[in-house]
């Protein structure tokens, strides 16, 4: 997490918390949680999460994927990372990626590994990261090994966050605008917050890093929905907790 978006994290916590009735925290960093947790001071029982994104185009979920023993695999276990799983390993594009690393290294295609840890390089069969440095740099090469267009990334999202999480997350800040995730509102707030939707281009990327390389899913909603709602800072929108439902 970079000092940026976390300190936009605690901005957001700070706008709900000028809300009577309402305490918002940012609990110590745990990536199978949300990023704002909000309670109401006269019922404790009653909690929601936020998912904090700084503009509509940041990932909503980007889980690491490797390739082991002819397939791609994951040890995620979300929606987001099973489907990065299944799409690859249907991919022709991902194939031809798998066939031409192949060639470029030097390894066998039925005993090539693509890890996404420093400790996975190690194995025997892993593509050395200088080899995939090396071929990612030559002209015309496209670092993304498959890119599924169209695609409903809304109701994988809501999928990721509802069922993917320790706990299910019902809400998102993303830029200036406030969604629901799934129609289930545990803080009963307006009836007029968009629900979280929208297709876009799923992806996955390998970047290459100082001491490993790293394949990931880059999951975006091309058009997120308008909302009227924010608790973004120095906003002009409604405070969606400033308006329960009646």
């Amino acid at each position: 997490m970079s000092a940026k978006s976390d300190a936009y994290e605690k901005s957001i916590a700070d706008s709900i918390n000028v809300i009577k009735g309402m305490k918002a925290e940012r609990p110590p960093g745990d990536t199978s949680l949300s990023d704002v947790l909000i309670t109401k001071y006269m019922d404790k029982s009653t909690r929601a999460w936020v998912e904090v994104k700084m503009g509509h185009s940041d990932n909503l979920s980007n889980p690491r994927v490797f390739y082991k023993d002819n397939k791609w695999q994951t040890t995620y276990q979300t929606p987001a990372a099973k489907e990065a799983v299944r799409i690859l390993n249907e991919s022709n594009q991902a194939n031809d990626f798998l066939e031409k690393i192949s060639k470029f290294s030097g390894i066998p295609l039925k005993s090539i590994k693509i890890p996404t840890t420093q400790s996975g390089l190690k194995e025997e069969g892993a593509v050395p990261l200088f080899v995939m440095k090396n071929y990612f740099s030559q002209p015309g090469v496209n670092r993304y090994i498959t890119n599924l267009e169209n695609y409903n990334i809304g109701k994988l999202v809501t999928e990721h966050y509802t069922k993917g999480k320790k706990e299910p997350t019902y809400y998102m800040q993303a830029g200036d605008d406030f969604y629901l995730i799934s129609s289930t509102n545990p803080l009963k707030l307006n009836r007029g917050i968009p629900l979280l939707s929208g297709h876009g281009d799923f992806k996955v990327r390998i970047s290459t890093r100082s001491q490993f390389y790293e394949v990931q899913a880059e999951i975006k909603i091309t058009n997120m929905p308008n909302s009227k709602y924010s608790v973004a800072p120095g906003t002009i929108k409604s405070n969606p907790f400033n308006q329960e439902k009646k």
